[in-house]
């Protein structure tokens, strides 16, 4: 056989190799070994979601249902289930903040769109609904290629009370029926509109409630007991909760780490059990901020033992636990007779319905729905075009004094950015394609050179720490 004979053949062996260890790389998707478990009625698509999720419990010991109860869920190999990373974030695309997701290879960016404080002062809720969409793209795809999960916990709804809060830029402000509408749209946005309750991505409304303050003047939000009157709660604090459940059918909330006259939101049976799931009838879990189940015992002090802790939040409501908490104190809680296994079953019910709704339960990604989406869906023109468009729509100008605006091409010869963050790269909270914030500057100028200081360290309230740098650009 000829050397030009022999061509396609090694051609094929090679892509096949490249095939097959890129899949192999990959964690395995639960009921995707057709030789196992894709025959046990929990795997199979055709079957009502309450049925597969009864079958699947019911073949769990304890030990594997206390694994599952954190975000770091344990894997149950028996069943070929695998680990699985519940933290992943989306405030205004896909984040790197959590260990759900994972960026580089074929996913080194995702598409990083304006602050919602920004995007939120567009008043245009098809955008908000849009950014939300192009966002699940990303995620789905990411979860496609084995670098994401499927669970997002975003949006962030508090209201914006304080400036000097410090995380006021996740939120969408101060108003709680601008905040609601957004984060209906959002959500809606982020799940899709599949019918029969199939979610595109999961999203959560987060942290309920009361709960804008981390760490000032004494008070911190592992301490802090917000007294709220009920019309307080009622015409501010649950506005975007209930928008969220309500209008955005979203399949997640998650409760704070404060105490809200007196009892700790994450075991609030009133708030979790009545609000939530009572009143607004999520069809969800209720997930813990991290570490906050920990926090109600170690820091705020509010059970005895450990073993009380974990069993007050869980007859509370919660059913999943951000951190090892649950994992660790929840087994021991069910043998001293604190909480029954029944109640874990509960808890387990509403996680695993979402994950079902997902399809995380359908075997391979790549023959469902969202199955065609990779890597040439995440940070394409198209989702950058938007992000570009957001931004237009969401700065608002309060004030034009002479003529500063628009950049003149003959007087602005030098440009100053002031801030810590005038040249940073590595500060973003999610990972952007491509710019860093000089490189990104308008480009009104000639394509002589131009001069542009920065003061890398400057100081928000005081003088530039260092010596402003001089750079040169050709603009």
């Amino acid at each position: 056989m000829t050397a030009a004979s022999t061509t396609p053949l090694l051609i094929l062996l090679f892509t096949t190799t490249l095939f097959h260890h890129s899949h192999a790389s990959r964690s395995s998707f639960a009921c995707a070994d057709a030789a196992t478990t894709s025959n046990l009625p929990f795997c199979q698509k055709n079957l009502p979601v309450g049925d597969r999720v009864r079958d699947l419990i019911g073949r769990l010991t304890l030990p594997e249902k206390v694994g599952l109860l954190g975000s770091s869920a344990a894997p149950v190999p028996r069943l070929g289930i695998g680990r699985y990373e519940w933290w992943s974030e989306a405030l205004h695309g896909v984040s790197n903040v959590g260990p759900g997701t994972k960026f580089g290879g074929k996913f080194p960016a995702a598409t990083s769109f304006p602050q919602v404080i920004t995007t939120a002062a567009s008043f245009n809720a098809s955008l908000w609904e849009e950014i939300g969409r192009v966002g699940s793209d990303e995620g789905r795809a990411m979860y496609n290629g084995g670098a994401a999960g499927l669970t997002y916990w975003s949006p962030n709804v508090n209201i914006f009370r304080d400036p000097r809060w410090g995380r006021g830029q996740e939120t969408p402000g101060e108003d709680p029926y601008l905040a609601g509408q957004y984060a209906a749209s959002y959500v809606r946005g982020l799940q899709g509109n599949d019918k029969g309750g199939r979610l595109k991505v999961a999203a959560c409304c987060k942290h309920y409630t009361a709960y804008d303050l981390d760490n000032w003047s004494g008070f911190d939000r592992f301490h802090f007991n917000a007294k709220v009157s009920k019309q307080d709660i009622e015409d501010t604090f649950n506005v975007p909760f209930r928008a969220c459940v309500v209008e955005g059918k979203v399949a997640s909330v998650m409760c704070s780490y404060n105490q809200v006259n007196g009892i700790p939101t994450c075991a609030d049976p009133k708030l979790l059990r009545g609000t939530v799931r009572g009143s607004w009838h999520l069809n969800g879990y209720i997930v813990s901020d991290c570490d906050s189940v920990g926090v109600l015992y170690d820091t705020q002090h509010f059970t005895s033992t450990p073993e009380a802790a974990a069993a007050d939040a869980i007859r509370a409501g919660l059913n999943l636990d951000c951190g090892p908490f649950l994992g660790i104190h929840t087994g021991e809680a069910v043998r001293r007779g604190l909480l029954k296994e029944a109640e874990v079953n509960n808890a387990l019910t509403n996680t695993l319905t979402v994950q079902m709704r997902l399809g995380m339960f359908d075997g391979e990604p790549s023959a469902q729905h969202y199955g065609h989406l990779g890597p040439s869906d995440v940070c394409k023109p198209a989702h950058q075009e938007l992000a570009l468009e957001a931004a237009r729509q969401g700065i608002v100008l309060l004030k034009n004094r002479g003529p500063t605006l628009p950049l003149s091409r003959t007087r602005h010869r030098t440009v100053a950015v002031i801030g810590p963050h005038s040249d940073a790269t590595g500060l973003h909270v999610d990972t952007p394609a491509h710019y860093k914030a000089l490189e990104a500057m308008p480009r009104p100028f000639t394509n002589r050179a131009a001069e542009t200081w920065h003061a890398t360290q400057t100081s928000y309230l005081g003088r530039p720490s260092t010596r402003p740098a001089k750079q040169t650009l050709v603009l």
